[in-house]
């Protein structure tokens, strides 16, 4: 099954964030179709986002620009005016208003950018549940025809439940990452325990003996022709992790890296671009603004960690999008100062001239 298979299921659910979060899923899926590799695939949407968002990464940029070249004169008005603070205040804000500047123009393109952020990871997140969900029971059916009206079945089954709050596309995956389920279902996390008597014991049953007669090089094999495998990662649907087997299951730490899905790479690799781009951030941040503030520092130092968490937890899909936006955010950073020393440059030569 292609991911085009996918599709009827989003737009289940109503309200704003949900239809964007379905709208974004649909648009990854075209592409992935288009490509026939997911990793492909995200690259071209992070590049298409980005494009779309790169006004409001200029305005910013510009605003902070316009603070530097500000500073002297906020300086000056701060010595001047140190022993009357509220007058100090006001004339730094009359100064602002001259000029056109406003102090929190360089952080409200970033207030407006996170909620996407946010959008972007919840549509990646209901991809790589989907895709895993149609990849596994496509993997179910290959082996058994029977065992399509039975997943059918159970998905109604679990749907009509008041007891699993949860959908069966976030389930089988639970199940084929959990072995431990396939000898007790007590096992099981706490809010599927009762999966055995809400689909039936024996439904129950024949779905463990289906997913404990998947092969391992069956998964491969499948991930390879559905185009899931990217670089290094062997599934991109799951975390890029040395410490994880290519359905999501957890392994000890005694055997970190064999036959792990990833290799750590991508979490690695976008904290340490996160400290290059705050580092490039902060370094033209003139002192005293809204930028430089206590909050805004202590967000500059923390979102590294946050962005480590989760490239590290989740789908490697995502940790490939963050990664490839922070690339793009530190080349936009780099080309926007270097044009604007080489147009001070300039100036300066047409003032001497």
């Amino acid at each position: 099954r292609r991911s085009s298979d996918l599709l009827p299921a989003y737009g289940q659910k109503r309200g704003f964030y949900s239809q964007m979060i379905n709208f974004l899923g649909n648009f990854i899926t075209i592409f992935y179709d288009w490509t026939g590799n997911f990793g492909v695939a995200v690259i071209i949407f992070t590049l298409i986002v980005k494009g779309l968002l790169l006004p409001l990464d200029i305005k910013s940029k510009n605003s902070n620009a316009k603070m530097q070249e500000l500073q002297p004169e906020v300086q000056k008005i701060s010595e001047k005016y140190k022993n009357d603070p509220e007058k100090k205040n006001r004339k730094i804000q009359e100064l602002y208003q001259k000029k056109n500047v406003s102090p929190l123009g360089g952080c409200l393109p970033m207030l407006i950018t996170l909620p996407i952020v946010i959008i972007v990871f919840y549509a990646l997140r209901r991809v790589a549940s989907q895709t895993m969900y149609t990849f596994l029971s496509g993997l179910l059916i290959a082996n058994n025809g029977g065992m399509e009206d039975i997943l059918a079945q159970i998905g109604t089954a679990i749907s009509n439940s008041s007891e699993i709050k949860m959908s069966f596309a976030d389930i089988l995956p639970m199940l084929f990452a959990n072995p431990t389920a396939y000898e007790d279902p007590a096992n099981l996390v706490r809010a599927l325990q009762s999966l055995p008597s809400v689909i039936g014991e024996e439904t129950y049953m024949t779905l463990i003996e289906a997913i404990k007669g998947v092969t391992e090089t069956q998964i491969l094999d499948a991930i390879k022709v559905h185009g899931y495998q990217f670089l290094w990662v062997k599934n991109i649907m799951v975390s890029d992790s040395g410490l994880t087997t290519i359905i999501g299951t957890g392994m000890p730490f005694s055997s970190i890296f064999q036959n792990s899905n990833g290799y750590f790479i991508l979490p690695i690799l976008s904290t340490a671009l996160q400290y290059l781009q705050t580092w490039l951030t902060m370094r033209n941040q003139p002192k005293n603004t809204a930028n430089n503030s206590g909050a805004m520092s202590f967000m500059n130092k923390i979102f590294p960690i946050i962005s480590l968490y989760f490239c590290t937890m989740y789908s490697a899909a995502f940790a490939l999008y963050w990664t490839m936006s922070t690339i793009i955010s530190v080349a936009q950073i780099l080309i926007t100062d270097w044009v604007r020393k080489n147009k001070k440059k300039k100036q300066a030569q047409l003032a001497n001239a």
